[in-house]
């Protein structure tokens, strides 16, 4: 990114430059050449200063395309708070809609913290477990921290029905764990 912010300034520069010299001294040593006759072909005034204004506009035009491949490379996730909040959110609700009843449900709903966050994410959200069920997710750059709390469970019922069950329970809250 850095020899492409360089170059466009580099050709905003020339572009600049020679938008600033005298264009009838640019006419002649850059393209009489090409005329049999290059007195007859010298451009008016008005073509002069419309290539000075153009010249002049590209070199602008050039740099605004600095600043904004500059400004792409500054902030390559940009995810605020509230992106991440939104898919710890995600992550929150798939865990609680996977309720089935049996044992070892908390790795289940652990692995699935990841799966969601990673597919809702895009790669643009990290997560860490925090232990006791927290998981602090933040974006690329570890800022905007929020935290997702899932809670399990887990019953063991000797009176008939099902022998085991549980249930799960999630939290969002922004901040670190």
């Amino acid at each position: 990114m850095t020899a492409l912010i360089v170059l466009f300034i580099a050709f905003g520069a020339l572009l600049l430059v020679l938008g600033c010299m005298n264009q009838r001294t640019l006419y002649w040593k850059l393209t009489a050449w090409q005329y049999r006759n290059p007195e007859a072909n010298e451009p008016s005034d008005a073509a002069l200063a419309l290539n000075r204004f153009g010249l002049i506009v590209s070199a602008v035009m050039m740099f605004a395309g600095a600043g904004i491949v500059n400004g792409a490379a500054g902030n390559p996730s940009g995810y605020s708070t509230s992106q991440v909040r939104s898919v710890a959110s995600a992550a929150a609700s798939k865990v609680e809609s996977g309720t089935d009843s049996g044992i070892g449900s908390s790795v289940r709903a652990s692995s699935d913290v990841y799966d969601t966050v990673n597919e809702e994410g895009d790669g643009n959200v990290k997560i860490r477990s925090a232990g006791g069920g927290e998981y602090e997710l933040t974006n690329r750059e570890g800022e905007n921290p929020v935290c997702l709390t899932v809670t399990v469970d887990n019953r063991l019922s000797l009176s008939g029905g099902e022998p085991w069950s549980h249930s799960i329970s999630t939290s969002v809250n922004e901040g670190p764990c």
